[in-house]
């Protein structure tokens, strides 16, 4: 498996990561008494860290796995 390849899921996952420890830190730090868009930044923060989730799983599955078994690259 390339270094790139390597590189490229372990940022998804720290990115992934980083979201729902802001998803988290929004959750606990709220104040009832805010407009609409302070309680939708999670939700989006969540579904911006479930991306990079998919992405990265997505990555494995169709292009990591397929190296370790020792199909070329199509490039």
């Amino acid at each position: 498996m390339r270094p790139t390849t390597i590189l490229s899921i372990t940022g998804g996952i720290i990115l992934a990561l980083g979201g729902i420890a802001l998803v988290v830190y929004m959750y606990v730090e709220r104040n009832f008494a805010k407009p609409w868009h302070f309680w939708i930044a999670p939700l989006l923060a969540l579904g911006f860290a479930g991306m990079f989730v998919q992405l990265a799983v997505m990555y494995w599955v169709k292009v990591g796995r397929l190296e370790t078994k020792g199909r070329p690259r199509s490039e």
